[in-house]
């Protein structure tokens, strides 16, 4: 390690070349990094939650389930 050291003080350009070399890499790789704030992954799950209160479950089912499920038909898989 001292080695190290005494050669970078020793020639100082040398340090500067390789800061120089470590930004531009750096920069580089920040600017090719393919980032997003939500995944590109497609889900095939759907979660639905209904809260129909003072509504027996069979009400729910046909008012609500039924026609959530018919309009979710025509969607790809």
């Amino acid at each position: 390690m001292r080695k190290l050291i005494a050669y970078f003080i020793k020639y100082s350009v040398a340090v500067n070349v390789l800061m120089i070399a470590i930004i531009i890499f750096g920069v580089l790789g920040m600017l090719k990094m393919k980032s997003s704030f939500f995944p590109l992954n497609e889900s095939k799950i759907i979660g639905i939650s209904i809260t129909y209160p003072g509504a027996s479950p069979l009400e729910v089912e046909e008012g609500i389930v039924l026609k959530i499920e018919d309009n979710l038909k025509g969607l790809p898989v």
